[in-house]
Formats: C-alpha cells, structure tokens, sequence
C-alpha cells in the first residue's frame, strides 16, 4: 500500500477498463440500489405520516429522507467486493497469477478497487450529492448546510471504505480455508446491512443495543458518516468518532496482515 505510486497504477488503470467495460451492467446495478432507496423513502414517508408526531427518535421527515439517500450514497462509495473478489480468484485459480506478482498482495485489491470508486465518483456522486444540496437550500430552514459537517463527512467517508476493504478482505481470506465464500458473502452482507443502519438507523434500536452498535466497526460504515453530516453531533463527539473510525481501519489492517499470514499456509489452488 505504502510503495511507489506508479506500482500500482495499472491496477488502478485495469479496475477503471473492468467499470467502463459493462457498462449496462454497471447501470442496472446503482438502478437497482437507487429504486431501494426510493422505496425505503416512501416507507418512511407512509410512517412519518400515519404518525402524530413531528419527529421519530429525533428525526424529522427531511432528516430522514436526507438519512435514506445519504446511507444510499454512502453505502455505494463505501461498499467494497474485495471478499467476493478474493472468493472467486481462489475458486478458479487465477489468484496463482496474482501471488506472483512482486508487490503487496491487499494492495492490489485495494487499488484495483480505487478504479471503480473513480468510475462511481464521476458517475454517482456527483449528481447525487448535488441533488441532496439541491434538498438542502429548498428546506433550508429545516435543513441548513453546513460546511464544517461537509468536511467531516467527506474524512468520515473514506475512513469508512478503507474499514470495509480491510474488513472485507479479512473475510476474503478465509476462502484460502473455506474454498468457496458464495454464500458466507451474502450472510455477512445481510448482517452489515442490519448492523450499520442502512435499513434502520441505529437510534430506532434499543437504547443498550444501539449503544453497543455504536462502538462497534458496523455503525462505523454507515451511520457515522451519515449522521455526522446531519449535524447530530457536536464537533468533540464527531471528532471522537472520525477516531474511533481510524482504530477499526488500523485493526482490521492489522488483523489482515496476520489473517494473511496464517491463511497463505492453508491455501490449496484450484480450477486452471
């Protein structure tokens, strides 16, 4: 991770070619997560108003409709496939190709990965964070911007990817055991999905469970970020958790390098 740039850039180049290439592909995948957000935001709209209260575990109807689209937003820049990816070189063998490569081998992955995120910057991020400023300044008595929380969020944001990559390619490791991670990939994302209040915010559990859920590297995920941008915290507490984030990304980097360590022992080639 730490090399020479110019290492890598082909892994960055190649992870750019693999995006563009399929594009359909491409589309019919941020399509299909934005129709999930626009159903969870229509759930929440028939919630607020069957409701005959304003606010809902301290959230408005536009916070929460900012929550929805944000934990979408978040959720795509974040999210990573380095597990499936390490799953499915093991199971054919092409990760052979990879080990020999003179170079760290996570690095790879990670920068491989960064092409994609470019791809999805350009073509998410832009329009979608516009549009949610674009909410912003028509409800900005409910909802003001604020630049402070912008920066904060956008720091937040990346700590939040390089903990799933970290996370994700320690679960990725443990197919040079298991052989095939088809189905342990989608328990684990099921569980993320739950426990890092992308479905539901952290806040609606109860108060001992959502406390818990807080410290632990799920919530780190998603709902810090998101909510560090709806300004529910004060900047000391937002502070605390952009750290708390750094400790779960030098874990769990930690934790792969052992994992690695370990693993690469165990690992049989298969297919050809």
């Amino acid at each position: 991770m730490f090399k020479p740039f110019r290492q890598y850039r082909p892994f960055i180049d190649a992870g750019i070619q693999q995006s563009i290439t399929y594009r359909l592909n491409f589309v019919i995948f941020r399509l299909g997560d934005l129709l999930g957000a626009v159903v969870t935001y229509f759930l929440w709209r028939a919630i607020y108003n069957a409701s005959s209260h304003a606010t809902l575990n301290n959230f408005t109807f536009p916070e929460m409709s900012l929550y929805v689209f944000l934990s979408f937003y978040v959720g795509t820049f974040t999210s990573s496939n380095s597990s499936e990816v390490v799953g499915d070189e093991v199971k054919s063998g092409t990760i052979a190709m990879r080990l020999l490569k003179p170079i760290s081998f996570s690095a790879t992955y990670l920068y491989e990965e960064i092409g994609h995120k470019l791809v999805q910057i350009i073509t998410i991020s832009v329009p979608l964070l516009g549009g949610i400023l674009l909410f912003q300044i028509l409800n900005a008595q409910a909802l003001p911007f604020n630049l402070i929380n912008f920066i904060l969020f956008f720091i937040s944001n990346l700590l939040a990817y390089l903990l799933n990559f970290y996370f994700n390619l320690c679960f990725g490791f443990s197919s040079f055991v298991l052989k095939n991670l088809w189905g342990a990939n989608f328990m684990k994302n099921s569980i993320i999905n739950f426990m890092s209040g992308t479905l539901i915010p952290l806040s609606f559990f109860p108060d001992i469970v959502s406390r818990i859920l807080q410290f632990s590297p799920f919530a780190s995920m998603i709902y810090t970020p998101v909510t560090i941008y709806l300004g529910q915290y004060t900047l000391g507490v937002a502070l605390e958790l952009i750290a708390l984030q750094l400790f779960w990304v030098l874990f769990f980097y930690g934790l792969s390098q052992l994992i690695w360590r370990v693993s690469i022992k165990h690992l049989t080639v298969q297919g050809g």
